[in-house]
């Protein structure tokens, strides 16, 4: 049975973060075209996921953490613990943390499934911080620093992790009033996001998809966190391949890295798009933009998804969600991009979001689905709010 998600755009993309922290005043300036010099040093674990040999599945599923019911914030082992809207999860090979988007808060999570709550102290002014609805995650290949899409403020927080003392300062690159824009600077607080929703990293720079302004932007992590763009369009939306300055987007969802390309979910275009990070250039691996499609494996353009979300890689192939149709897309990362579905049980995922791999599993954040009577045109929910093992 299709499961007609309706509030995942509207909800996740634009209501929440509108209405719960980003203001609506927008500030623009023309964009810095900017792409690095050279490509960070070649690392198996890049963008949050471990990429040293493809996935052997037995597409068996489990839960590592959560419970699917609404709760409010709890700590714990396996089932015990409790989430509310887990958006994304990224690991450092170690440990995962999870967006727990509706709680307000990063969590940690252990192999086993120990969830704990991360404490976070403002690195200028050495005061306890929180989030305003943190919606994506990357963290560095050593697990020293964390790196949030803190949507609902419009900014980018880099999180120095502090095993021994908890202090885990935070590092704010954006409005520290949560204005929304497009603005490119090498002061962090002259940069201006809107709505940005992924995040990954090389190692020396930070690629963000921000979705509200269609483009991909960059933070330099080697030279004070200058912010430039890579691709795309401030304000304009289409699904055009070529040149940074040509290429468009529209609504670029999720972002991880091979660290030689970025890939992106083009969430409004329904297409997988494929960013060299030396030259900028955009080109379009997987789906094809045009009216929504029942989904379809295939080569390439012949493939369509639905709502595709979340996306990470085991340097081999990647991994999308297809939020809207409750499955994971598995696509060849190199041409001809033969895309396939992962064949798991029904009703394994109530609208999976982040994803990514400790080299041996994938693991989703899962969330809830709406289910729309066509009849009553009245609708249900089946919630998640769990993090999802599958082996």
């Amino acid at each position: 049975m299709l499961k007609y998600v309706q509030f995942l755009s509207v909800l996740f993309i634009a209501a929440c973060i509108a209405a719960c922290g980003g203001s609506s005043t927008t500030t623009t300036a023309a964009p810095i075209y900017d792409s690095p010099t050279a490509l960070a040093p070649e690392n198996t674990h890049t963008g949050g996921s471990v990429q040293e040999t493809p996935l052997v599945l037995s597409n068996t599923v489990s839960t590592l953490a959560g419970s699917p019911e609404i709760s409010v914030l709890t700590d714990g082992i396996g089932t015990a613990a409790r989430f509310n809207r887990p958006t994304d999860i990224t690991t450092d090979g170690t440990n995962f943390y999870v967006a727990d988007y509706a709680n307000y808060a990063i969590r940690k999570v252990s192999k086993s499934g120990e969830v704990t709550t991360l404490q976070c102290t403002d690195a200028d002014t050495g005061i306890a911080t929180g989030f305003n609805l943190p919606f994506s995650l990357a963290v560095k290949a050593d697990g020293s620093q964390l790196y949030v899409v803190d949507a609902g403020s419009n900014t980018i927080r880099i999180i120095d992790i502090d095993t021994v003392n908890n202090t885990n300062k935070i590092t704010i690159i954006g409005s520290t009033t949560g204005l929304a824009g497009s603005v490119d600077s090498a002061v962090k607080t002259d940069v201006r996001f809107n709505r940005p929703t992924g995040i990954t990293t090389d190692g020396d720079n930070l690629y963000i998809a921000d979705s509200g302004n269609s483009t991909i932007r960059r933070i330099d992590l080697k030279n004070n966190y200058a912010v430039s763009t890579l691709a795309g369009t401030s304000g304009t939306v289409g699904s055009t391949d070529g040149d940074p300055k040509v290429a468009l987007f529209n609504m670029p969802q999720r972002i991880t890295t091979d660290g030689t390309s970025l890939y992106v979910t083009d969430f409004n275009n329904r297409t997988i798009r494929k960013v060299d990070i030396l030259t900028g250039a955009v080109s379009t691996i997987a789906g094809k933009s045009g009216p929504l499609e029942t989904a379809t494996d295939g080569i390439g353009s012949e493939a369509r998804f639905y709502q595709p979300n979340g996306i990470t890689t085991d340097g081999t192939f990647l991994y999308v969600t297809d939020s809207y149709l409750n499955t994971i897309r598995r696509i060849d990362k190199v041409s001809p991009y033969n895309v396939t579905t992962i064949s798991i049980p029904d009703d394994s995922l109530h609208t999976p979001l982040g994803i990514t791999t400790d080299g041996v599993s994938l693991f989703v954040a899962d969330t809830y689905t709406v289910i729309r009577d066509p009849k009553t045109m009245l609708d249900t929910y089946t919630y998640s709010n769990s993090i999802i093992k599958i082996d």
